[in-house]
């Protein structure tokens, strides 16, 4: 493995280490339903995702800032779904096992809240 290697893969672990602090931070900003910070941290979980090569925050996290842009009153629920997949996806990357987020019912759950 070379250095690169070595880094990104130790970065990679790091933000995975922060990844339950920031579940209580989508916690946390659900159960005061301010929609404009959700949105904020799942555009940011989009975006450290995607650097850090966890696609499958990424991927969640893009449809959760969509919610709270497009369909808002649909925050609370979809952020409560992403929180449970966001442990779970945090429980399988601690195994080094990937998470099929496209065959989660509750990732078809936040996708159907989109369309309301």
């Amino acid at each position: 493995m070379s250095s690169f290697e070595e880094l990104l893969n130790s970065l990679r672990q790091e933000y995975l280490a922060s990844l339950p602090e920031k579940i209580e931070g989508l916690k946390q900003q659900m159960a005061t339903g301010d929609v404009a910070l959700l949105r904020d941290s799942f555009h940011k979980l989009k975006g450290t995702g995607r650097t850090y090569g966890l696609p499958e925050v990424s991927e969640l996290a893009e449809a959760g800032e969509r919610i709270c842009i497009d369909c808002p009153h649909n925050a609370t629920a979809a952020t409560g779904h992403a929180i449970g997949l966001l442990q779970d996806i945090f429980m399988s990357r601690q195994k080094a096992e990937a998470f099929l987020l496209n065959g989660d019912g509750r990732f078809h759950s936040i996708q159907k809240l989109l369309q309301n």
